[in-house]
């Protein structure tokens, strides 16, 4: 017959220690298993008419987001909420050409998954903000603003004008054809390509920029605080007025230039590389 071992100073430390860690971890395995073993879904629909002077507006304060063209006269939102043994906190607003969506999670575990799909009217002013949550855009026309303050921005085709912010994730754009553009990002890298814009503002704080052009364009502004600049733009004999600027880090030119050119490329970065080429 053995004999106990002594409970000495340190085994009685890992008790007091470990015995609450492992009734946690088992909870929580536990709650996990009956989270998943509940899941349900609920649905939000919703119409809001929007008179021809109005901007269509819509904000959601949590959850993921898609956005495309729909009937004139008329946003419509159409969501889908899953979740584990208790359906999320849902509510919204309607205020005359605007819709505002909130939403947020009660159980920690399990799954909970926010969508969004989003219509406004074509060739209109829309403007589509998401607090927390990624943001996709297709075939936009008009005065379009698309912003996010955590999640990726991603937008295709869209045309007119453009503002396109975020505060906290990447940003990509393709087949940008909106006569002005602007994109700002705070923390997160900007990725353009089929660009064909003909006035274009680029500002990143941190995070790498990258611009593939289609056409040749009238007037490209772009700053970056911490990360690379590189601008690919169209071959041929067009000759530009460039005027690239890096505090710390390289800066390659090798597109035709000319100080009379009308078509004027300015990059500036604080830190990082500028890469200017065909």
């Amino acid at each position: 017959m053995t004999s106990p071992l002594p409970m000495t100073a340190g085994r009685w430390v890992a008790l007091v220690i470990g015995t609450p860690l492992a009734l946690v971890a088992i909870g929580w395995t536990a709650l996990t298993a009956v989270a998943w073993a509940g899941l349900g879904t609920t649905r939000v629909s919703l119409a809001v008419p929007v008179q021809p002077h109005q901007t269509a507006a819509v904000s959601v304060d949590t959850g993921d987001v898609s956005v495309s063209p729909g009937v004139a006269g008329l946003i419509r939102v159409h969501g889908i909420l899953r979740y584990s043994l208790v359906a999320p906190q849902a509510s919204w607003q309607r205020t005359p050409s605007a819709v505002t969506l909130h939403s947020r999670c009660r159980v920690p575990a399990g799954e909970c998954s926010l969508d969004y799909a989003v219509t406004v009217p074509p060739a209109g002013r829309s403007e589509i903000s998401v607090a927390s949550g990624d943001l996709t855009a297709t075939g936009l026309a008009g005065t379009v603003t698309l912003k996010s303050e955590s999640g990726d921005v991603t937008a295709a085709r869209i045309a007119g004008s453009a503002t396109i912010g975020d505060e906290s994730g990447d940003i990509v754009v393709s087949a940008l054809s909106a006569g002005r553009a602007v994109i700002t990002d705070a923390s997160g890298n900007i990725d353009g390509t089929r660009v064909s814009s003909q006035d274009l503002t680029v500002r990143d704080l941190s995070g790498d920029i990258t611009v593939v052009f289609t056409t040749v364009p009238a007037t490209v502004t772009v700053s970056d605080s911490s990360g690379d600049i590189t601008l690919v733009l169209p071959h041929g004999p067009a000759a530009y007025r460039v005027l690239a600027s890096a505090t710390s880090g390289n800066t390659t030119v090798t597109v035709p230039k000319s100080a009379f050119s009308p078509h004027v490329i300015t990059a500036t970065d604080e830190s990082g590389n500028i890469t200017i080429t065909q």
